[in-house]
């Protein structure tokens, strides 16, 4: 296996620490967590998350809101999904992880990624609006030995957290057995519209303890119902009412549209989603690519630019962690495509560089994952990142950078991976185009007032200089419309 005797012992000692951690927390006790976090920050060998956990002292020092969602979590988990949360996401992910990959490129010659998506089935019992997975074919699934075989490849690679995507990914009852042969050492997260999460599925949740729901929501009851069909919002809240009661981890994601972003970005959906129990919540921009594409479902640049604004002060106000893509670029060196935090792997075995990113070159049945990272096609994105210029806020290669992807999928023939994946780069090219200037004239300004400082200051957080240098390089490049 890829983690050493020595991994496995520090591994012990973390869970240990961060038990301790999780019953001061569920006891109401914090007077100690300040000095458990700095013992584990001491412990950690990597710079990245000594320097995190210390920083998770302070906030305890100063009691931000941030310190409420271990207090939520820890104390409103069944003691098996706390268990497994703890173990298998903040040990072996956040903690070892990375050391394992460390040894693993320098052996390899090979960039690994933080984590994979995959995608069993493209079938979905819903037919919501603008689906980015609408277009796939459904005929079509990994089984469940090649999805064994292709976590264990990633394991050997020192990756042990996984998304589950689709299609839904419930309408395949064998992912029960996946998600138990691998309850030892990984942690998956599974995108869903949450119908099939029934209390029979929610107690076998419990069971596994290392699987949490990510339920599919696009605001208000009225803006949800007209997506994703009548009575569909109610049908959410009793999802989440019923895993609540059960402990298990669950979140929400949001697709943000033009319809949808005055709502969304409110004090008040957040709120609802507090009260509905959501540890997590994920923000994500309509792409448009999947099922009739339609750009005037696109959130503008203004209303992108508020949310961002708006998620930077819940993470000041509110207990619960949240994910803004794309505005997050910053937190995670900018495009996460083609293997560089990521990858998705779909239901016919293709691999694409990003979720929304709807063409391969090459697919997991014909080739190794480390082939596949290794790439012509994921090295050249890779290698290409910041996009254009050093603005990490505009991290897109698909509605940020458009001119770059069609750059990349001609030169190295990348193919759709459905029928009508080329209008992105096609019949809608002048549309994308027309929203990534736009988007420049707002972001730049952003970017220079505060982004480029806060993201450098972040890089002394890292012992690899890799990304520092690139991204100083690009911070002299012209801008995006002289490289266009």
């Amino acid at each position: 296996m890829a983690m050493t005797i020595y991994d496995r012992l520090k591994g012990i000692v973390s869970y240990k620490l961060l038990e301790q951690v999780a019953k001061m927390a569920s006891e109401g006790d914090e007077s100690k967590l300040a000095f458990l976090f700095e013992t584990i920050s001491r412990l950690s060998p990597a710079k990245y998350h000594r320097e995190t956990f210390h920083d998770l002292a302070e906030m305890v020092r100063v009691d931000h809101p941030f310190v409420g969602v271990f207090r939520r979590v820890f104390q409103e988990l069944h003691p098996n999904c706390r268990k497994k949360l703890i173990m298998n996401f903040l040990v072996n992910f956040v903690v070892l992880s990375r050391g394992v990959r460390d040894r693993k490129e320098k052996e390899l010659g090979i960039h690994i990624p933080n984590f994979m998506v995959i995608s069993p089935t493209m079938r979905c019992n819903l037919h919501c609006r603008g689906c980015y997975a609408g277009e796939y074919d459904t005929s079509k699934d990994l089984s469940l030995e090649e999805l064994d075989d292709l976590i264990k490849q990633a394991k050997e690679l020192g990756m042990y957290f996984f998304t589950i995507s689709g299609g839904e990914a419930f309408t395949r009852p064998d992912l029960f057995e996946l998600w138990a042969k691998h309850s030892d050492e990984c942690y998956f997260q599974v995108y869903t519209n949450g119908t099939l999460i029934t209390d029979e599925v929610a107690d076998r949740l419990v069971e596994l303890g290392n699987v949490a729901p990510v339920i599919s929501i696009e605001g208000d009851k009225a803006e949800t119902d007209a997506r994703r069909g009548p009575g569909m919002y109610d049908r959410i809240m009793a999802t989440f009412k019923r895993l609540r009661e059960k402990g298990v981890l669950y979140g929400f994601s949001a697709t943000y549209t033009s319809s949808s972003a005055d709502y969304i970005a409110s004090d008040a959906f957040i709120e609802e989603m507090l009260r509905a129990g959501c540890k997590v919540g994920w923000f994500f921009q309509y792409i448009p690519t999947g099922e009739n594409p339609d750009l005037s479902y696109m959130a503008t640049p203004e209303q992108r630019a508020k949310l961002h604004e708006k998620v930077e002060e819940w993470r000041n106000k509110y207990p619960i962690f949240l994910g803004d893509f794309w505005n997050d670029g910053p937190y995670v060196d900018g495009c996460m495509a083609g293997g560089q935090r990521y990858l998705h792997v779909i239901s016919n075995g293709d691999v694409e560089p990003c979720v929304f990113v709807h063409f391969a070159v090459d697919n997991i049945r014909e080739k190794s994952l480390v082939e596949i990272l290794n790439s012509p096609f994921f090295r050249a994105i890779r290698e290409a990142q910041p996009y254009d210029d050093d603005n990490l806020l505009r991290p897109c290669l698909i509605i940020d950078h458009p001119w770059l992807l069609r750059q990349l999928v001609e030169e190295y023939g990348a193919r759709p991976t459905h029928a009508g994946a080329e209008k992105v780069i096609s019949e809608l090219a002048e549309g994308v185009d027309s929203y990534a200037l736009r988007l420049k004239e707002i972001y730049d300004p952003l970017w220079d007032e505060k982004g480029r400082e806060k993201y450098l200051r972040s890089l002394s957080k890292e012992e690899k200089q890799e990304m520092r240098d690139r991204f100083l390089k690009k911070s002299c490049v012209s801008s995006t419309s002289e490289k266009r």
